[in-house]
């Protein structure tokens, strides 16, 4: 390829191959584009056990450098020549590899086209990697379907790329008339020569362009006829002879590999699907290399999507924040303790941890020394390291033998036993998002009692349609998600991953909503005084006016009432049944910040600006006046049980009040920010509040702790909500994005 140069990245700490085009290649016009081009496919393309990663492509001198995982076992041809391809075993470990890998590569829509044993890496330990993607290519014709210059003798020759033609020893007769007109059946007859190779030590014809008829010689002839059926078929003139595609062939290896050992290849199915999350964080670190941040932190919020507890993705994410978007630095540092409690020690999160804490360090030393500068550090981008394929082997081959022993016990109605493995499997890959395990617990669930969280996991992240998620409520008759942008506008999204937004219709500039018990009727205000009371799912609307601006507003448990607080202090309640309506005066309590009813009963309690509870009796009569909090109300929530509520504000507590003696039980310190938004789970267990630092936390309420830390990672939290199901919830960001969590109990059997 040029020149090949092995490094040791001092910042990720682990040895790349640094690869430059031939000088012939850069000599062609649009030959570096070309390069560039091919090289950002071959990134793109991902992580997998059985290709030697791409990491990234950088320009130094206006020469395209590739930064490429490291192999250090040598390459096919060397095994050949050793000698160490003579075990049949090893031949077709290292086959079905390939398979696997060239399985990988043409489902991302690339034919490799220079199949050759140089291009087929393996580590000391007999894993294979499959390299040169098409990089050391050279365009030597102008137009697709030309023949392209000729080559120089020392560019000649069976075992020498040759422009689009691949390497002509190993090409297939169609690549060798068009290059540009074959498909991936081409690749299976360039490795077919490379089995030919491996197996009997020589290639099956001696000119590609016009072969004669493959046969076996005396001693070949001893081959397994299962082996030599391979053979055969891997190197038909004709592609439709040949196989149709690498699956295919894979599983004639493992039939081989039956028939000489009687046992399947070890390497015969490989679950690869877990390291979606590790190939969009390489290919986030590759964005940053090159400059480009914002695909970048794109990429870094899918990785997290797939997996959410992946250290490497985290600590990007939260670098991504220091390093270019100016975060401030105890406000990461609050993250990254959100992160930790949910991971597993992890050396690079530390170190973050540490670089951040030396920088507020630092900017608190330059404070105090005025004449001295000190130079800010950042720490490098982290790569997940490429992993083997015994490694992925094992992990795959336990968690399907878990998933098929949980649906085992399942069917069998072993609630319980099901329970408890699905629990051990779900703990030991971390509680990250696993579609079988989600659907086996959501089966369970109502089957049992629930008790204490074992775990939260986040399922999706609804896009953002505006900035600011407010007010959002999940609207169990349409299974939509109601949530409010900043400007006012009220959308719907459709529960779940692929969420369809779409207008609710034109309103005024809502600020609040409320929705009764039943789901039925939808409530909307906005400033100028204006009520519309929707019909759910008819979309009937009627309409009502106060005097000043709607600040909050809720139904009553009999669903025949709608209570209105204003910035004037009034609260005033429609009655549905017969229309008449009645105003009570909040006396010297400010503007209404917040109102709930009860369960049962028609009393309800009001939060206000100068942070006073009001609490009300059912014909509108002030019960009592209690001083709660040193800065405004921001929400109050009740109890499903009808017995308590909290009480949340700007002054970054919580409280929990005796809905009957209006006496404060606890007070709890929960966030370093203005606390948004909280509310209280089904069970009557735990608080879920949300801030303005972005963090989500779950406090269990008998001992006043705080059990679960999320990251919302947005820019703050403003709305919280329960979702369709008690260990559902959504919480709305400032930056108008809606994140769907899952809680993890602890299921009991009787």
């Amino acid at each position: 390829m040029g020149r090949v140069y092995i490094a040791w990245h001092l910042g990720w700490n682990i040895p790349v191959a640094i690869k430059a085009p031939k000088p012939e290649v850069l000599a062609v016009p649009e030959g570096i584009k070309r390069v560039l081009t091919e090289a950002d496919s071959w990134v793109r393309m991902g992580m997998h056990p059985n290709i030697a990663t791409c990491f990234y492509v950088l320009n130094i001198d206006s020469i395209p450098y590739l930064f490429i995982e490291y192999v250090n076992g040598g390459d096919l041809q060397e095994w050949i020549k050793s000698g160490r391809c003579r075990d049949q075993r090893t031949n077709l470990s290292l086959a079905v590899q390939f398979c696997h890998g060239m399985e990988f590569t043409h489902s991302k829509g690339i034919i490799h086209r220079d199949i050759k044993p140089q291009n087929i890496l393996l580590t000391k330990n007999a894993l294979l990697k499959i390299t040169d993607f098409g990089i050391i290519q050279i365009r030597t014709a102008s137009r697709p379907g030309e023949t392209g210059a000729a080559l120089s003798p020392d560019q000649t020759g069976p075992e020498v790329t040759a422009g689009f033609r691949g390497t002509l020893g190993y090409a297939s007769p169609e690549q060798l008339r068009d290059a540009h007109r074959i498909d991936r059946r081409s690749d299976i007859f360039s490795f077919g020569i490379c089995l030919w190779l491996m197996f009997c030590g020589r290639k099956p014809y001696a000119n590609n362009a016009a072969p004669a008829t493959a046969v076996f010689s005396a001693s070949e002839s001893k081959l397994h006829p299962s082996l030599k059926r391979i053979l055969l078929k891997a190197v038909a003139v004709e592609p439709a002879a040949r196989y149709q595609n690498f699956s295919l062939l894979r599983q004639d290896l493992n039939q081989a590999h039956i028939d000489l050992f009687k046992v399947g290849c070890p390497y015969m199915q490989i679950n690869f699907s877990d390291i979606q999350a590790e190939n969009l964080n390489n290919r986030a670190v590759s964005c940053l290399e090159l400059g480009r941040k914002r695909e970048a932190a794109g990429l870094l919020n899918r990785a997290l999507d797939n997996n959410d507890t992946l250290p490497e993705a985290i600590y990007n994410f939260i670098l991504l924040k220091w390093k270019e978007q100016g975060a401030k630095p105890d406000y990461l540092l609050r993250q990254l303790e959100a992160a930790k409690q949910r991971l597993p020690s992890s050396a690079i999160i530390d170190a973050l941890q540490q670089a951040i804490k030396c920088d507020i360090l630092g900017r608190a030393w330059q404070q105090n020394n005025a004449e001295q500068t000190a130079k800010k550090f950042f720490p490098e981008y982290a790569l997940c390291p490429p992993r083997n394929s015994v490694e992925i082997f094992r992990d795959g081959q336990a968690l399907l033998a878990s998933r098929k022993n949980i649906q085992y016990l399942f069917n069998e109605n072993r609630q319980a036993e099901c329970f408890q493995a699905l629990l051990k499997a779900w703990a030991g890959i971390g509680f990250r998002r696993d579609k079988v395990f989600i659907d086996i617990y959501e089966k369970l669930y109502p089957q049992a009692t629930p008790a204490g969280i074992k775990g939260v996991i986040r399922i999706a992240t609804i896009p953002a349609q505006e900035a600011t998620a407010r007010g959002i409520l999940y609207l169990p008759g349409p299974g939509k998600v109601l949530s409010l942008s900043k400007s006012g506008r009220v959308t719907l999204r459709s529960y779940g991953r692929r969420a369809k937004i779409t207008a609710l219709g034109k309103f005024h500039a809502i600020r609040n909503t409320a929705l009764n018990r039943d789901g039925t009727m939808l409530g909307l205000s906005g400033r100028n005084g204006i009520i519309d009371i929707i019909s759910l799912p008819d979309g009937d609307k009627r309409q009502y006016k106060i005097q000043g601006q709607v600040t909050a507003l809720a139904f009553s448990p009999d669903n025949q009432r709608l209570s209105v607080g204003s910035d004037t202090g009034l609260i005033q309640t429609f009655k549905f049944s017969g229309g008449s309506t009645r105003q009570t005066e909040a006396a010297q309590a400010g503007p209404i910040r917040s109102l709930i009813y009860f369960n049962k009963g028609l009393d309800f309690v009001t939060g206000s600006e100068n942070g006073t509870l009001h609490f009300w009796d059912q014909d509108g009569g002030c019960i009592r006046t209690t001083p709660a909090h040193a800065m405004p109300i921001t929400t109050l929530a009740a109890a499903a049980n009808g017995l308590s509520f909290i009480s949340a504000a700007a002054d970054r507590i919580i409280k929990v009040w005796d809905r009957q003696n209006g006496q404060c039980r606890d007070t709890i310190q929960a966030h370093d920010d203005r606390i948004n938004a909280a509310f209280i789970t089904e069970d009557n267990k735990y608080i879920i509040s949300g801030c303005d630092d972005d963090l989500i936390k779950i406090w269990e309420i008998k001992e006043s702790c705080c059990k679960y830390i999320m990251d919302g990672r947005g820019d703050g939290i403003r709305s919280l909500c329960p979702g369709p199901r008690p260990y559902i919830f959504l919480a709305g960001r400032n930056d108008g994005a809606i994140v769907i969590w899952m809680m993890i109990y602890e299921l009991c059997y009787v």
